[in-house]
């Protein structure tokens, strides 16, 4: 045999080797996807948070909760269900989660409907400003394909769940007893200055943001569940023109926004209300922010 006939065998024995090399990874990236896809077809992009979330609201009596908040880190920190239920007899609980994307809080209100009436939903605004799209892959084209192609990788956080079950229950526990509210008690003063400046500019909410937006409103009117939008006062994230993007398309879809960044009756205390410099608020700003929504919904939705 001669050299020249070796080398053709290598080459060919080396591309079918690849050949099955790379069938035996797409059928494995196939089973896992059918593994950890969602039944109901929703793409999700922190299925452990959705997951927690919708056990926590199925652990509560069928048809007790009247309000449900959505949103991210803005929303767990503000929204405080103990004092809605024992000031204004709201029965309330938060599922917002850190870094909630809207896919997550749609697909975590499909899950919470299955064993609750909720009268209002509620969302806080800064993840309206959340962009999947950036946030993760960038402009990583590959990466891209295979999160919209792949359940496999489009619930990729479903793989925590298992390392989840050997974690102390300890802040689990704390959760639900807060019903979703997370207790910050500590200070650090917001410095900044005045922050809403008004402008007649407008940051627009992300094109992926508004589609599920859409699916969110059309999912409330469906469901006979008022729709609000609460942005929670917070300099480092909020400003005027993510205010007029907000109230822009609440006007044009007749959906309630309340901007408390606007709100002087609040009296913010950026000395003391704050946990981190003008991000969260702390429990001493979860007050005044539910407090006023508290009123606010005893006088416009029928929570009896």
């Amino acid at each position: 045999m001669s050299s020249e006939q070796g080398i053709n065998k290598n080459t060919i024995s080396n591309i079918v080797s690849a050949a099955a090399f790379i069938i035996i990874g797409v059928a494995v990236v196939i089973l896992l996807s059918l593994l950890f896809g969602r039944k109901d077809g929703l793409r999700v992009y922190d299925s452990l948070s959705v997951n927690v979330k919708a056990n926590d609201i199925k652990s509560e009596p069928d048809n007790s909760i009247q309000v449900l908040f959505y949103g991210d880190s803005e929303g767990y920190a503000a929204f405080y269900p103990k004092l809605l239920e024992s000031e204004y007899n709201i029965n309330s609980f938060v599922c917002a989660t850190a870094a909630q994307h809207l896919c997550d809080s749609y697909a975590i209100m499909n899950e919470n409907v299955k064993t609750q009436s909720p009268k209002v939903i509620v969302l806080e605004t800064n993840c309206l400003y959340r962009n999947l799209d950036d946030d993760e892959f960038g402009k990583d084209i590959v990466m891209r394909y295979l999160y919209d192609k792949s359940d496999l990788f489009a619930y990729h956080s479903d793989w925590k769940i298992v390392a989840r079950k050997a974690l102390p229950k300890k802040r689990e526990v704390n959760r639900r007893k807060n019903r979703g509210f997370v207790v910050r008690k500590g200070v650090i003063p917001y410095k900044g200055g005045k922050y809403m400046k008004k402008t007649d500019s407008v940051e627009k909410i992300p094109e992926t943001n508004i589609k599920y937006l859409e699916q969110i409103n059309s999912f409330c009117k469906e469901h006979n569940i008022a729709f609000v939008l609460v942005s929670v006062p917070s300099p480092t994230n909020w400003s005027y023109k993510r205010h007029n993007g907000v109230a822009e398309w609440a006007l044009s879809n007749s959906v309630t926004y309340i901007d408390l960044n606007l709100e002087k009756s609040l009296k913010i205390n950026w000395k003391k209300d704050s946990k981190d410099g003008g991000d969260h608020m702390n429990l001493a700003g979860a007050k005044k922010v539910t407090r006023f929504l508290g009123r606010y919904l005893a006088d416009n939705y029928n929570l009896k």
